[in-house]
């Protein structure tokens, strides 16, 4: 009998040696990779799949050979709003490092250490352009503010970029919509950020000029952003011969001067070629400074001599402007009072707060894009070889308005006739891909065939695979200049202050049109804002009260009842007689 208890008590020994083992190497594999593949996987089983990254952002990882160090300025006793951001950044984190051992990261705390040492990294940072967000509490009839840096710093090497994790919103945007905006595009601000580190391959961007095209200062802020990742410069169309491909993408900022039939044809063979262009183009002459001059203004369609063209490429920009209650305002003079005029800010309906209409990378999880005077874009399907997709419309109280036809600024002081606002969806920015058909194809001069040759060159008749944006109002990419020439920022409206995604779409509609592929795919990942109902929840409170103590209840009775019911059964039948 002791034999037979000691070799029970061995066997149990070597099984529990065995599973602590098995345990161990369970552990290790979890955390061991081969080469560059690692050993484990994950199931993501959310609807939205947050917690799976895209393949572009998979891919940039497994292709980095030196290491990328985070450090997010988001710790210490933060608002438990901002706690959930937190803990999304240290799980998107921990899902770059399953693809890659070259990425660390940190979370500091920018408010900890004495007055002193504050004061002056606040300082610092203040002068790096990271501005922090004020959390207000309110508690016990007692009201307090928190400075909070949602601010991640990526370092490669002896470079920097500082990612805003929460973009700057309008004020009548919840915190936790912005916050959930923040988790849906946090892949892509941090891939986005180590993809402009570590790729030293800068695509060329060039601005046309020579047809009237806004001026240098009106498009500042726009440059600037652009030349942390590209080559950016000016093109004037009458100085080059052809335009080489090596211009990966073409910008065409609101032109008011006619282009030349031999400069269309440049542009023409550009895209035949292979070349990207954003058109940005405003088809009806008005300003809202002649407006206010006279009080009153009859647009006119504005001649570009670039129909043609667009008509081949499959869209138009005709004369009916397109008006919406879903507006921005302006300042206009209401009354007279004894100091003077009274200025109040007035909805204008010709100032469209366009919204992104389609789930496409460019326009996913972006805020409305302030547009002044737009156009209706009408595609005509000329082109059976492109893609269309609307980007940005208005929203479903608007209507068009046919040219020539006035504007007067007195009768926005009054109400408007809503039932005239009866349509929706007006496109005022889109997206065509795929191929072009020239409009030269049987009418191609002598000069324009002997240039080509000159520059051996052939005539394109239809064009290799590429895309274009055409966007209905060429002020989409101005920032404001106020009277001393200092430049504001672009999507900040000059009147309400209040900022817009101006700037955001352009700079999504250049990622995408450079690389459809790339780590502009990561921002269509969208997690969904689940938030309790609040009155349904007050209303049914007694029900799901009595159902969370009830239910398991009476599933741990039933349990007890069938046990029981078991083991009579067993024993009795089992008893000896």
């Amino acid at each position: 009998m002791p034999s037979l208890e000691r070799k029970h008590r061995i066997q149990s020994l070597i099984q529990f040696a065995l599973a602590v083992v098995l345990l161990v190497a369970v552990n290790v594999l979890a955390n061991a990779r081969l080469g560059g593949t690692r050993l484990y996987g994950a199931l993501d089983l959310t609807e939205d799949k947050r917690f799976t990254l895209t393949e572009s952002t998979r891919d940039q990882l497994s292709r980095l050979r030196e290491p990328v160090f985070v450090q997010v300025l988001l710790e210490g006793e933060l608002p438990a709003s901002y706690q959930r951001l937190r803990t999304a950044v240290e799980e998107t984190l921990q899902d770059f490092t399953a693809y890659t051992n070259q990425i660390e990261y940190t979370f500091a705390d920018p408010l900890a250490g004495s007055p002193e040492e504050v004061k002056q990294r606040q300082e610092d940072m203040l002068q790096d352009g990271i501005i922090p967000m004020t959390d207000f509490q309110q508690t016990a009839g007692q009201r307090s503010t928190q400075a909070v840096y949602p601010y991640a710093i990526v370092y490669y090497g002896d470079r920097r970029r500082i990612v805003p994790l929460l973009q700057t919103a309008r004020p009548d945007v919840p915190l936790a919509q912005q916050l959930n905006q923040a988790e849906s595009l946090l892949e892509y601000n941090l891939t986005a950020a180590i993809d402009g580190l570590t790729d030293n391959d800068r695509p060329v961007i060039g601005f046309t000029l020579g047809n009237g095209e806004l001026g240098a200062r009106q498009f500042a802020d726009l440059v600037a952003e652009l030349r942390r990742d590209y080559e950016v410069g000016p093109v004037y169309l009458d100085s080059f011969a052809t335009l080489s491909t090596d211009i990966d993408l073409l910008i065409v900022a609101k032109p008011t001067v006619p282009f030349t039939d031999f400069e269309a044809f440049k542009l023409d063979q550009y895209v035949m070629n292979g070349g990207k262009i954003i058109w940005a183009v405003d088809a009806v002459a008005m300003d809202f400074d002649s407006l206010r001059a006279t009080g009153e203004a009859y647009p006119q369609s504005r001649e570009l001599g670039l129909d043609a063209l667009f008509f081949k490429y499959g869209f138009r920009l005709g004369n009916q402007l397109v008006l919406d209650l879903v507006n921005t305002p302006i300042p206009i003079a209401t009354s007279q009072g004894p100091s003077g005029p009274k200025v109040d800010l007035v909805p204008f309906p010709y100032h469209v707060l366009a919204l992104p209409e389609a789930d496409h990378p460019i326009v996913q999880n972006i805020d409305a894009v302030d547009l002044r005077y737009p156009t209706l874009i009408e595609l005509v399907g000329e082109n059976p070889g492109t893609e269309e997709t609307t980007l940005l419309a208005s929203s479903d109280r608007s209507r068009r308005q046919r040219l020539p036809s006035p504007i007067d600024l007195d009768a926005q002081k009054f109400s408007v006739d809503l039932d005239r606002f009866n349509e929706a969806g007006l496109p005022l920015a889109v997206l065509l891909e795929g191929t072009f058909d020239s409009p030269y194809a049987n009418r191609l001069s002598r000069e324009n065939e002997q240039l080509l040759r000159q520059n051996g060159m052939e005539y394109r008749a239809t064009s290799v695979p590429t895309a274009m944006i055409v966007i209905s109002d060429g002020d989409v990419l101005a920032n404001s200049v106020n009277s001393r020439g200092e430049v504001g920022y672009l999507g900040v409206n000059p009147w309400n202050k209040i900022p817009y995604a101006n700037k955001t779409f352009i700079l999504n509609a250049v990622e995408y049109l450079l690389d459809p592929e790339g780590v502009i795919t990561s921002r269509s990942k969208q997690v969904r804002l689940r938030l309790l109902d609040r009155d349904t929840a007050v209303a049914e409170a007694g029900y799901w009260r009595a159902l969370n103590l009830g239910v398991p209840l009476l599933v741990l009775a039933l349990f007890g009842i069938v046990f029981n019911y078991l083991r009579r059964r067993r024993y009795a039948t089992n008893r000896p007689a």
